[in-house]
């Protein structure tokens, strides 16, 4: 699975050369470089040859793809900003209130990408699958009072709908069983607050779910200063513990815990909204535990790249997703740091239970942060001195 990783690799590196060095203008330019480079690698001894030409093809399909998004998705969508047209919009999810009513993800009829419906607070009676049909003034959600952002777009977002007048309802989709995961997460976080109330309910909601809407401002602060803000996103954690039900049910029989497994995460990440962190774990988990099927082995590194590919594959602006970036960076100092560091403290000899918990759980923790701390440093501008104790413990 190694040409998998070094493809995928290398298109990773032309989608973040893409987004954050060169621009749009030089994406095809580029991109025929990058093949042109493939064929003068021809030349290279066979034990180079193979890889130089697929990390060049991957890199110049990379350029090639993200100039094709652009042209296909962000420009058309950018082309309908600053205008005020009557639109039907269909609900991805539930409605949350904002500032002046509600908002809620859409997909507007006719144009590419999703946008972000703004309207009053009859929204939040909709459910998702439902359509609001009305006049809306639509802005460019990739730049706003003048200043180029990526919150949006690196979630697929391109379009600010802002509804005036009131919309009519209809009842579009809703019955579809495509809504079925939103649906029960709706339902969980229901029961949650029913059963549960304060921090309580906004940590087991946030766990179970991803949504910390519930969490009050002081426990997030908490969190965040002890250093383990992070067990708030869905990622490999929850996802492990979905694994090890299908392995619980399953037992040694690998091909029918990859049967069960499979769907399982891919439900779960539909249900929890589909975070980087939460697509990157399902898709790693899914490889690893589908190797059976296919006769294959899996390896750590692959998975990560094959993970990375897919999401950038549906979305080339998901290269400047904060969350994307830490929770690949985390996973990559797993990976590299973690094992190193706990074959030189283990030192090769018969240990105690005691040390080795201590020990996996300290390379654990160091090499999850290796590089995640000057990310975090040049997003954020902070670091918990307290974060390596509290991951331990």
């Amino acid at each position: 699975m190694r040409r998998l990783a070094v493809f995928a690799g290398a298109f990773a590196a032309g989608i973040f050369l893409a987004q954050y060095l060169l621009p749009a203008s030089w994406l095809l330019p580029c991109a025929f470089a990058g093949l042109g480079l493939g064929i003068l690698s021809l030349k290279l001894p066979w034990n180079q040859r193979r890889r130089a030409v697929i990390a060049c093809s991957a890199l110049a399909l990379a350029l090639g793809y993200n100039w094709l998004y652009i042209r296909q998705v962000q420009t058309p969508a950018a082309a309908w900003a600053e205008t005020e047209r009557v639109m039907t919009a269909t609900l991805c999810n539930y409605a949350e209130p904002s500032g002046f009513g509600a908002r809620v993800t859409v997909r507007l009829e006719g144009v590419p990408g999703k946008a972000v419906y703004y309207g009053d607070e009859g929204l939040l009676d909709l459910v998702p699958g439902q359509t609001v049909t009305g006049t809306v003034l639509l802005r460019n959600a990739a730049r706003i009072v003048d200043e180029d952002i990526t919150t949006f777009t690196s979630k697929g977002v391109f379009l600010l709908a802002y509804a005036r007048g009131e919309p009519a309802a209809g009842p579009g989709t809703s019955g579809s069983l495509r809504w079925v995961p939103v649906r029960m997460c709706r339902a969980m976080q229901t029961t949650i607050s029913g059963i549960f109330h304060g921090d309580a309910a906004g940590f087991l909601t946030a766990v179970l779910t991803g949504e910390r809407a519930g969490l009050s401002e002081e426990a997030q602060t908490a969190l965040s200063e002890a250093g383990i803000y992070h067990i708030m996103a869905v990622s490999g954690m929850h996802c492990m513990f979905l694994l090890g039900l299908a392995s619980l049910l399953t037992g040694k029989r690998s091909r029918l815990r990859a049967l069960a497994a499979v769907p399982l995460l891919v439900f779960y990440a539909l249900l929890t909204g589909g975070s980087p962190s939460v697509v990157r774990a399902c898709i790693m988990l899914s490889i690893f535990t589908a190797g059976p099927l296919f006769r294959r082995e899996s390896d750590g590194p692959t998975s990560l790249a094959a993970a990375l590919f897919l999401i950038l594959l549906q979305n080339p602006f998901a290269a400047a997703s904060v969350s994307l970036q830490l929770s690949f960076a985390a996973m990559a100092g797993l990976l590299w740091l973690t094992p190193k560091l706990e074959a030189l403290l283990l030192g090769g000899r018969a240990r105690g239970k005691f040390y080795r918990v201590i020990v996996s759980g300290f390379s654990a923790t160091m090499g999850a942060m290796v590089f995640t701390i000057p990310l975090s440093g040049w997003y954020f501008g902070s670091l918990s001195l307290l974060s390596p104790l509290t991951n331990l413990l």
